[in-house]
């Protein structure tokens, strides 16, 4: 089967290149496995796909695992390809590579579940997958799905149960404890494990003396002339000493075991809690809620004793808070858990307490293994050795001191980095806006700023630490100086037996020395984590605002509810000077009150006072009750509230009095339609199961259907991360397509006909809201005041308040003000709506007719890109790329001298001791002393050179490399974007970059530390034992066996993992940012199932690593075994020629290099994936295409100064291979004209925005605009010259003021005036007037979400007013505000943009019948461009529209 899958595959994939189409087979193969997504993991988002082409043409996201075909035929050509190349003689020698087995159909469970004893015992389990990964590159279904036992399923919930039990007791450290007590057995197993190891380390130097002491005899008998020793006796001692070197092995590597194992499920497991408990956060504990520790924790009564206790803390505090502010401030500093940070719990504190519970252990088992050396040391040297272990233990807390440090540094850069990242975040997430605006220097700046703050942070702290592991490396060495010296003062001569075991015995404390502050820095760190981790989950929960009786009358009740937002938490300033003010919840007892007015202290910047003022939105005193099928319309200004209700209806807001009674389910259609990751069909069915007719009735009532056929594989289409590939029209109609697809009896749609063209909104409105949904409750936020005459009912909302809830001709009879709203808008006959009916229909379907016909000519490839998994080991040249980023060439041989001195000078304090036992020089005591500690000094001191130097020139070629990514991602095209999703973008940024600043540089410098110890002392013993380098050869080949064996399998493991990981970013942080959706629509569960399978998935790549790097710690510890074993017998068999000094020198270092072989092979490995890291950064930093250069040419200073635009047979597509979507345009739009341009969704009006600001290069033709073609000049010198009012207004994090003016070029009175036309703050408010909620002072949060839609719109037109470009651009940014803030912006963009060229897109013909000009758009081509009055009289597309719209020609003629 396989073969015949691949080579279809192949065939296919050539079919591909050929005609560029996707096989038309696709949607047949497979016609009925559609699983609902609850069910199965889908085919791992995209990312994971293995492919290494860009199609993904088959279903295969629907098929999820069930078929081989989907998830492996793209590899399966790879791998049958690079095996039908014939390869070279040399390649073909080795047998083992021969016969490759199929790739598996489907994934086989972990054999460690079912393993026997010994199997386990050395990991032999492994063999199979290495076998197969050595023969050939391994594929996803190679790897084997979780060991049941561990998956995170059954430990999500033994961890819930236990934390929630631990909690009702009231536990202190909840969260560590439930640990615990999950993961008991395997975390006492290896603790035991590590106790065994740590004892026999410290014994086996000792057996040491008795072989040396063996050695003596014999040769001084020789010397004697006497009979030595019987040889039985030493052969006896090294069989001893490799036992014990064995039964060591073979505890260290289960310790590592378990405790990695402890470490990845952990992770796991903690990803699982953090995501459920992020579905379940309360607004308030989002945004901070708690000002910032002025007021008790939640869960502390007030008034009860806890309280009083409370504040006496706080108190304490408040004086220590003179001192610098510790790490962990009450509830996180008042931050609040913005999505950023729960992603940041979820990707590295997740990372941190698995990277801690790797080595745990040592903590509490290398002290007990120290005091036992000490203890034979004693022994050994008697009272000599006291110099010695003084000054260790002198300079261990010394270096704990300054390992403490480390810590307190690390949290003050962790914070940059969570800066660094969320800002590239909300870049990208704005990239296109970004890119409309030409602020991509702007943004690098800051992310420079910020990255240059970090790396300074980073060096320093990576100084210290190596300063304490150059000095913790060499304690042993300074130790035993000291004690040797001693040793020589106290007695006559130096004994070889006594002072070469002790020598060992000081060696063999290196190891617990260096890690132990390692591994409590580890440990703190995880601590902290933890800390933050369980803070997030004690965080308060969104409690069910309401309560559901499915037997009321009423479908939903309120009585006398108020309810509130939070949002506003505090700003993290760029400059970490100036703090925001904190955020504020209602204050509810006169002492907080008292509290919070101390707190603002006089001195304090005006920031804080009016944050401190500035209050929440409210929605007050709801007394509403709502019938189970009646349909009720909520209307209102901008910021009234409207939006507000609905989420309050929807468990988004918190209810703080009254109460709300649901008596029915509910499904929500959010403003912000939020698209997932996956298919058409996945979006709308949403979990639910698939029902072919009442998903085809859902679909056609939401005209999606002539879409759907337009799509190229129709609803099994991909949506891009954030549904890039549909239009925001279609987007909508999604979003309410799945709100009735849920089949809930209570619907919240808000203002979902914003983003649909007028008659679409119509169909929807007759046959969805008014037909489907005819016997369901409907409440309906909206702006489009004709729908009302349809309603049961109408709820009149201003500033939070109800003022009026009637049916539709009681208000007109007996409300003036509404009467007045109406006016406004135009009334419809009822005979018009009549003709439309049936005109509407003929037109969807001959819009379907001719869709079909598109259909034929226009298919397009599968959307997303897959990652790319590079199979070979990381290239040269990204080698050098890294050295020369680093500082340039010359970096590297630099480093290598440091490395080779600091080596030579440790082998030579070495072998002077040799010297200095055996007195081969004859030199006075006193000299030999001093070249001893000479040697020994220098050898400290290079060693730092020689880590200082890795260090500094590696943060320094991540600082280069980073930087020169961000701005090649900054620099790339939309098309980029397009197609690859916001996570795997993301994930390089924060996890490839953390890599390379902390771990990849550590990893480097223990590679080549331990590499140039381990070569050393083999040129040592080899230069004294011939012999050894027979057996040398054969193990040396052992060695590079096994470790290439290995090497090949653990790449691939550790890839896929990263490739799977990015998965569970991308489903984590795309469903934290959906929250509110599948909040509304209680699908928690379903998600929460999706996130832990992702998990799973990963971890079953994450585990094997760890039992892969096992199995070759095994193998190789026997290499070194048996290194000791012939070191051994050789120091026995020529007992008689070499002298015993160095025969002891000899010994105690090959016991020392024992553990290092393997961990030399590991480091590698480790070295090779950290550098995966710097090969993906430095492909997004020199592969990427990039668009045109930012300046070109000269462009006049004035330019353009009338603002007339050409455009000349425009021909545009998005990408290649896609079809055209501008068709050979051509318009003259005149200097100061306004033109109008509308059309279909899809005609490709928006194109010819993306095409004037070359977001896509044109195809064919030119745009000209005042005598300059703009293919000809530099991007930014052209973007900075327009102005874009956009469709989504996207605003940053920071106040309002930056967000106009992001660079600083306009006065405060420029922008206020911005905003003053903007309408967003009345004319006789002061500039420096702060107490309403908008001033330039104002906190914008993460996407502006502080801001109702409408704000935003407004904002993004003052921001256009700012500007003050000769050309403005419009897209429809009055889809989302009332008819009066409507007429207020076409009042403000008459009145604003006077005398400026205007190119509106329009939905709303209302918004443009007064313009100059209107050009009716289809197809991609014009079809109609003439003055409104012309197009009318013509009589064609527009005069149609105008029908439908319910516009006469008086209307026209009187806006004209």
């Amino acid at each position: 089967m396989a073969k015949s899958a691949s080579s279809s595959s192949l065939d296919e994939n050539e079919k591909e290149k050929d005609f560029g189409l996707v096989d038309p087979q696709a949607a047949v193969q497979d016609p009925t496995e559609y699983e609902p997504i609850r069910t199965e993991p889908k085919d791992k988002d995209l990312e994971s796909g293995d492919s290494h082409s860009p199609r993904r043409a088959d279903l295969s996201r629907s098929q999820s695992g069930t078929s081989a075909y989907s998830e492996t035929s793209d590899n399966e050509s790879d791998t049958t390809k690079s095996i039908r190349k014939r390869k070279p003689f040399y390649r073909r020698l080795n047998v083992l590579k021969r016969n490759p087995p199929p790739v598996p159909k489907e994934r086989a469970v972990c054999p460690e579940y079912t393993a026997g004893f010994f199997s386990r015992l050395y990991f032999h389990w492994m063999q199979p997958l290495m076998t197969v990964g050595y023969k050939r590159p391994l594929e996803k279904n190679d790897l084997w799905s979780v060991n049941p036992d561990r998956s995170s399923d059954v430990l999500a919930e033994k961890l819930g149960a236990a934390f929630n039990r631990r909690r009702a007791e009231g536990k202190k450290r909840i969260l560590l404890g439930a640990m615990f007590e999950t993961f008991k057995w395997e975390f006492i197993i290896g603790g035991s494990c590590q106790l065994t190891a740590s004892v026999i380390q410290a014994v086996a130097p000792f057996v040491l003396r008795y072989l040396i002491n063996f050695a003596v005899k014999a040769y001084t008998a020789q010397r004697m002339g006497i009979p030595g020793p019987n040889i039985g006796e030493g052969i006896g001692l090294v069989v001893g000493i490799t036992a014990l070197q064995f039964f060591q092995s073979l505890a260290t590597n289960h310790f590592m075991y378990r405790g990695m194992m402890i470490g990845g499920e952990a992770r796991g497991v903690l990803i699982a809690l953090v995501f459920n408990k992020a579905m379940k956060l309360s607004g308030r504990a989002k945004a901070g809620g708690q000002a910032i520790p002025e007021t008790p924790p939640e869960d502390i009564k007030p008034g009860s004793e806890a309280e009083v206790k409370w504040y006496k803390k706080m108190l304490k505090k408040k004086e220590k808070k003179r001192a610098p502010k510790g790490a962990a401030g009450v509830a996180g500093g008042g931050e609040g858990w913005g999505n950023g940070r729960i992603v940041n719990l979820m990707s590295t504190d997740t990372y941190r307490v698995d990277q801690a519970s790797g080595f745990f252990h040592m903590i509490w088992t290398a002290p007990i293994g120290i005091l036992i050396t000490s203890a034979l040391l004693l022994v050994n040297l008697t009272y000599s050795a006291l110099p010695g272990l003084g000054l260790i233990l002198i300079a261990m807390p010394l270096l704990g001191r300054a390992v403490k440090t480390l810590f307190r540094r690390r949290v003050a850069i962790n914070k940059i980095t969570d800066q660094r990242v969320s800002l590239t975040q909300e870049i990208l997430q704005g990239v296109r806006f970004v890119k409309y605006f030409g602020w991509e220097t702007s943004f690098l700046e800051r992310i420079q700023n910020i990255r240059k703050k970090e790396i300074h942070g980073i060096q320093i702290l990576l100084t210290i630490r190596n300063a304490v592991l150059a000095v913790g490396m060499s304690m042993p060495v300074f130790a035993s100086m000291l004690s040797f010296i001693t040793y020589s003062q106290v007695n006559s001569g130096l004994d070889p037996s006594r002072i070469f075991s002790s020598l060992a015995l000081f060696n063999s404390m290196r190891i617990p020395l260096n890690f132990l502050p390692l591994v409590i820095g580890q440990v703190i760190d995880a601590n902290a984590s933890v800390k933050r981790i369980q803070e997030f989950l004690l965080a308060e929960e969104a409690e069910e605002s309401g309560t559901w009786d499915y037997t009321a009358k009423d479908a939903v009740v309120l009585k006398a509810a108020d309810f509130t937002w939070e949002r506003h938490p505090t700003q993290e300033a760029e400059d970490p000077t100036s703090k925001g003010g904190a955020p504020v919840k209602k204050p509810e007892t006169k002492k907080e009150k008292q509290e919070k007015k101390e707190s603002i202290q006089p001195g304090q910047t005006n920031g804080a006072l009016t944050a401190a003022e500035e209050k929440p939105f409210e929605i007050k005193g709801l007394n509403l009750a709502f019938g189970r099928n009646e349909l009720v319309a909520i209307i209102g200004g901008v910021g009234s509230g409207k939006s507000s209700l609905l989420a309050a209806l929807a468990g988004d807001m918190r209810k703080t009095s009254g109460e709300v009674v649901f008596g029915a389910s509910r499904a929500f259609c959010p403003q912000y339609a939020w698209i997932q990751n996956a298919t058409v069909r996945e979006n709308i069915i949403f979990g639910k199961e698939f029902k072919k007719k009442w998903y085809d009735q859902v679909v056609d009532a939401c005209a999606l259907r002539p879409d759907l056929d337009m799509l190229p594989h129709n609803d099994a289409t991909e949506i891009g991360e954030r549904g890039i590939t549909v239009s925001g029209g279609q987007k909508q109609r999604m979003n309410i397509a799945r709100a009735i697809y849920f089949d809930a009896d209570i619907i919240l749609m808000d203002d979902p006909l914003s983003a649909v063209d007028a008659h679409v909104g119509r169909h929807i409105m007759d046959n969805a809201i008014c037909g489907l949904l005819k016997d369901k409750c409907r409440i309906l936020a909206t702006h489009q005041l004709h729908v009302l005459s349809r309603c049961d009912r109408i709820i009149w909302i201003d500033q939070g308040e109800v003022k009026a809830v009637d049916t539709f001709p009681n208000l007109m009879e007996n409300n003036a003000d509404f009467v007045q709203v109406m006016s406004t808008t135009a009334k419809e006959e009822k005979r018009e709506e009549d003709d439309v009916e049936e005109d509407d229909e003929d037109e969807v379907a001959a819009e379907v007719k001719s869709t079909k016909k598109q259909r034929k000519q226009k298919k397009q490839a599968a959307l997303m890109q897959t990652e790319e998994r590079a199979t070979k080991s990381v290239s040269w040249e990204v080698w050098i790329e890294y050295i020369r980023a680093g500082g340039g060439i010359w970096v590297g041989p630099l480093v290598f001298m440091l490395l080779v001195l600091s080596q030579g000078a440790n082998i030579v304090t070495s072998l002077w001791l040799s010297y200095w036992t055996s007195d081969k020089f004859g030199f006075s005591q006193g000299a030999y002393i001093g070249a001893y500690a000479a040697f020994g000094f220098s050898q400290a001191m290079f060693m730092f050179f020689f880590s200082f130097s890795v260090s500094i020139f590696g943060t320094r070629a991540g600082k280069a490399m980073l930087h020169r990514a961000v701005t090649r991602v900054l620099r790339a095209p939309m098309s980029f974007f397009d197609t690859t999703p916001l996570g795997r973008i993301t994930n390089r940024f924060s996890k490839d970059i953390d890599v390379m600043d902390n771990t990849l540089t550590d990893a480097m410098r223990m590679y080549f530390l331990t590499l140039a110890m381990i070569v050393s002392v083999f040129i040592l013993i080899i230069s004294y034992y011939y012999y050894y380098a027979i057996a040398l050869g054969p193990l040396f080949i052992f060695f590079m066996f096994s470790a290439a064996f290995y090497r090949s399998s653990a790449r691939e493991v550790k890839r896929h993992e990263a490739v799977l990981r990015s998965t569970v970013f991308s489903r984590f942080g795309e469903a934290v940012m959906g929250t509110a959706t599948i909040r509304a629509y209680g699908l928690q569960d379903q998600f929460s199932k999706s996130v832990r399978a992702a998990v799973d998935d990963m971890n079953s790549a994450y585990y094997l690593t760890f039992a892969n790097q096992r199995w070759l710690s095994a193998r190789l510890d026997i290499v070194g075994i048996l290194l000791v074993f012939t070191t051994g017998i050789l120091v026995v068999t020529s007992r008689f020629s070499v002298n015993p000094s160095i025969a002891g020198l000899v010994l105690s270092y090959i016991l020392t290099i024992v553990q290092m072989i393997q961990f030399t092979v590991r480091q590698l490995a480790e070295v090779e994936n950290n550098m995966n890291s710097t090969e993906r950064i430095h492909h997004y930093g020199s592969r990427l295409e990039e668009e045109a250069v930012l300046h070109a040419g000269e462009v006049r200073p004035t330019w353009p100064e009338h603002g007339e635009i050409v455009f000349d047979n425009v021909e545009m597509r998005y990408r290649a291979g896609l079809p055209l979507v501008l068709k050979g345009l051509s318009m003259h739009v005149r200097a100061g004209e306004r033109v109008g341009v509308v059309g279909r969704t899809g005609a490709g009006k928006s194109s010819i925005m993306s095409a004037l600001f070359r977001l896509q290069e044109l195809s064919g033709g030119s745009i000209v605009i005042d005598g300059v073609d703009i293919a000809k000049i530099g991007l930014h010198d052209l973007r900075s010259k327009l102005a874009i009012i956009p469709q989504d207004p996207t605003l940053f994090k920071g106040t309002i003021r930056s967000n106009l003016d992001p660079f600083h070029e306009h006065s405060d009175l420029e922008l206020w005036s911005a905003l003053r036309q903007a309408d967003l703050v009345s004319n006789d408010q002061a500039m420096e007037d702060h107490s309403s909620r908008i001033h330039l002072d104002s906190v914008v949060e993460e996407e502006g979400l502080n801001f109702s839609l409408g704000q935003r719109q407004l904002m993004a037109l003052a921001r256009a007013l700012v500007r003050g470009s000769q050309i403005i651009v419009c897209d429809e940014a009055t889809s989302s505000v009332d008819f009066e803030t409507d007429a207020k912006i076409q009042q403000t963009i008459v009145d604003g943009f006077q005398g400026k060229t205007l190119l509106c897109i329009a939905h709303r013909l209302k918004t443009i019948i007064n313009y100059d000009r209107i050009c009716v758009m289809d197809a991609g081509l014009i079809a109609e461009l003439d003055t409104p009055l012309n197009l009318y009289d013509r009589g064609g597309i527009f005069k149609g529209m105008c029908d439908r719209s319910g516009i006469k020609r008086e209307e026209i003629a009187g806006a004209n």
